[in-house]
């Protein structure tokens, strides 16, 4: 019997293993009982992606919630995270359930859990939610269920179409009509997910050239992972030079994160895009405001803060820190390495297209391409390379390296002395030409997660082979 074990952000397993109805249904009770207890009456919006089954994975849920008696706003078609999280906000909701595995691969399916806040609940509910659905699990007793046509007699379940309102949402947070006289030519990489139909319809509504590819239907997601990094992105570079385009976008499975490509066909790092946010919100849009980063972000952002005189935060990996910390700080902006970003005034949550159309009002509001635009941040800050990788190790060579971490730090990593150690999540190690090495073990499987950052390309090759050398040794 295989446990229920929720991640940094939402429970997340392969289909037809542990990923089952049966499970479903005790995640979906669990949640239950947990929104009961906060909500007073409040209702429940649940939504879902692309991905095989989301759409009766999602009835489901709302099949328990409401046999135990909660109202249920259940989206009526495929939908992004973004546009649960605000439906969840508009409707005055308890909470939201998105069904989506967001960037894991197709044999994945998941389970997001959404605060009234609309972003991801703290790690405090979803061990809650773990904990309860596991002993459900073990009795092995089934939940009760109402039926969608009963539930709907008895007025506990209503359908909504989310996708208007999300797109003139985010619309009204930019200057369309400089987007507009600018009339950039896009590219919009759907990858198969819940993006699809949703930025490359908006800005042709706007009238601005826009193609979009990898928008059929596809649960295997073409063989790659839905996740908007380089290596999963050179479709799009060639789609761009192909079109000779200004500019490509990558939206990930539930449309929350983004990845960038400018019109030389190059691969912006999520690092970038996140340094590029804050510039153009403190630069052209004169705004201010703290910022929240996860440990795991760019050095570039320390060196704009101190630049802005802005105070930064820094959080463990996951979203839920971030939004935790915007909320009670009313920050600026707040993201991730992942590629996943939100902004005062719209939603605590990552927001792919969101963050789109900002980078598409800075180029408007600089009149310059992208490649310019992101030059300009690197004479500010110098440039940065990053690079991210997983180091699987046995069990027990696990524990041995987490003991030498916590008891033996490093004082050396490949010739550079360690200036200073942060442990909010995993051992950070700063260096004294300002690089940093962040190892984080994964909390579902035998691996250690790997992040550099150096002023070079070589350095981050040298920092990142040493590393997994002593590591292994």
């Amino acid at each position: 019997m295989s446990k229920i074990i929720f991640g940094t952000d939402g429970w997340r397993a392969v289909i037809s293993r542990e990923f089952t109805f049966d499970n479903v249904r005790y995640v979906a009770a669990a949640a239950t009982e947990y929104f009961q207890r906060v909500g007073k009456g409040n209702p429940v919006t649940i939504g879902y992606d692309r991905r095989f089954l989301s759409r009766e994975y999602a009835e489901e849920v709302a099949q328990v919630a409401t046999a135990k008696g909660l109202k249920i706003i259940l989206s009526d078609d495929v939908c992004s995270t973004p546009a649960i999280s605000l439906e969840t906000i508009r409707r005055k909701a308890v909470g939201g359930v998105m069904i989506t595995a967001s960037h894991n691969p197709g044999q994945y399916n998941g389970i997001k859990i959404k605060g009234p806040f609309g972003g991801p609940v703290g790690s405090d509910v979803t061990q809650g939610i773990q904990d309860r659905a596991n002993a459900l699990l073990e009795h092995g007793k089934s939940p009760q269920m109402l039926s969608l046509e009963e539930a709907r007699k008895q007025k506990r379940l209503q359908f909504f179409s989310p996708q208007k309102r999300y797109l003139d949402e985010i619309s009204s947070h930019v200057d369309i009509t400089r987007i507009k006289r600018l009339k950039p030519r896009v590219v919009v990489d759907a990858m198969y997910g819940s993006g699809v139909g949703l930025l490359a319809p908006l800005l042709e509504s706007w009238g601005l050239p826009t193609k979009e590819i990898h928008g059929e239907t596809n649960p295997s997601f073409g063989g790659l992972n839905p996740e908007p990094i380089g290596k999963n992105l050179e479709p799009l570079c060639r789609a761009v030079k192909e079109a000779n385009a200004d500019i490509g976008f990558a939206l990930d499975g539930d449309a929350d994160r983004i990845g960038v490509v400018d019109h030389r066909g190059e691969w912006l790092t999520t690092q970038d895009v996140f340094a590029l946010l804050l510039m153009h919100a403190v630069e052209d849009l004169k705004l201010t405001g703290e910022v929240v980063k996860t440990c795991s972000s760019t050095s570039m952002l320390d060196k704009l803060c101190r630049m802005y005189g802005l105070l930064l935060h820094e959080t463990p990996v996951g979203f839920k820190y971030v939004a935790d910390l915007m909320l009670e700080r009313n920050a600026l902006l707040g993201g991730e390495e992942s590629g996943g970003y939100a902004l005062r005034g719209h939603i605590p949550e990552r927001d792919g297209s969101m963050a789109a159309l900002f980078i598409l009002q800075m180029m408007a509001m600089r009149k310059q391409p992208l490649s310019n635009i992101l030059d300009s941040l690197y004479r500010k800050v110098g440039y940065h390379a990053f690079r991210r990788d997983d180091l699987r190790l046995p069990k027990e060579k696990m524990a041995e390296v987490l003991d030498m971490l916590k008891n033996r730090p490093l004082k050396t990593i490949a010739g550079r002395s360690v200036e200073r150690i942060l442990t909010i999540d995993g051992f950070k190690f700063f260096l004294s030409d300002g690089s940093w090495l962040l190892l984080r073990p994964s909390g579902t499987e035998p691996l250690f997660r790997v992040y550099v950052e150096a002023p070079s390309e070589n350095a981050v090759d040298e920092i990142l082979k040493k590393a997994k050398r002593r590591l292994l040794r």
